[in-house]
């Protein structure tokens, strides 16, 4: 069945531009998601978490949304696959573009934090055909998908796009030492973690990745938030916010990693409370691990 997938998906990256067919495959994809509604029980219930007092109409405008939304990620990374190149004019930086500027010049590590929000595919590429025009190494956590061709497949165009990819279940001293060596990691940590790790998240106790937070401790290298916005088709801006502080190096291990990992969240909530509809609601962010 996988096999199946990945040939479909090939045949619409065959076809998919920044034209009418883009459009066309848009609109298909779109369709087809507002048709089957995946998990949409989980969608409304986390919207209901996260803005009780919303009405159902909302919930329901903000779930059409998101579809379209995730409809515009899969046929923008499929048209980019003919020019990687061109991610370049597809983005823009608005927002303290001089944070990872700085970062680069000085030729300084940095963990890049975001989460599944906007193309954040597109913001991924973006960065790194940035920092390879700059001869910087960015590198990119992937956490692989369960099914191996499928999961194949996505690696295999992330690659295209010029996203050098490691392995989440690296050991985080690696994580550590590529950092100190100057490089750039950017990860995803919006997701469900561990049961020992229970911090708020849209105001609602969730499990956490600790990983941000160890990486950075180990490295001594500065996380830096950072999300993308689309304006339109094929139109996105990336806003860079000032680094997390980190926490006085004296208090215990556990509470400085609760400490960050809380101000990594809240972070993340900043992009999602904007624009609430390029959040990806369909993660049970806040099952609890056992």
């Amino acid at each position: 069945m996988s096999k199946l997938a990945v040939k479909a998906i090939k045949i619409f990256e065959r076809l998919c531009d920044t034209g009418t067919k883009g459009r066309l495959t848009q609109k298909f994809l779109s369709g087809l998601l507002k048709m089957i509604h995946p998990r949409a029980r989980l969608v409304d219930e986390n919207l209901k978490r996260a803005y009780p007092d919303a009405p159902s109409q909302w919930r329901k405008d903000i779930r059409s949304a998101m579809y379209d939304n995730l409809a515009w990620t899969i046929t923008e990374i499929l048209a980019l696959q003919r020019d990687p190149v061109k991610i370049l004019d597809w983005v823009k930086t608005t927002g303290n573009p001089e944070i990872a500027d700085e970062l680069i010049d000085a030729n300084k590590g940095a963990i890049f934090l975001s989460g599944h929000f906007g193309n954040w595919e597109i913001m991924a590429a973006w960065y790194a055909q940035y920092t390879k025009k700059r001869h910087h190494q960015m590198y990119v956590v992937a956490q692989p998908i369960h099914d191996k061709d499928i999961s194949d497949y996505i690696d295999g165009l992330r690659n295209h796009m010029g996203v050098d990819l490691l392995p989440s279940h690296y050991p985080v001293q690696k994580y550590a030492r590529l950092l100190k060596a100057g490089n750039h990691i950017a990860l995803l940590n919006d997701v469900a973690g561990y049961k020992e790790m229970i911090v708020p998240f849209m105001g609602h106790d969730a499990t956490n990745l600790p990983g941000p937070a160890i990486m950075a401790m180990l490295s001594g290298v500065p996380i830096v938030p950072v999300c993308i916005y689309r304006n339109a088709p094929f139109q996105h801006e990336i806003e860079f916010f000032p680094p997390i502080e980190m926490p006085d190096s004296k208090l215990p291990r556990e509470e400085r990693i609760r400490k960050i990992i809380l101000d990594c969240n809240t972070a993340i909530e900043r992009f999602i409370r904007r624009r609430p509809e390029l959040w990806f609601w369909l993660h049970n962010r806040w099952k609890r691990r056992e």
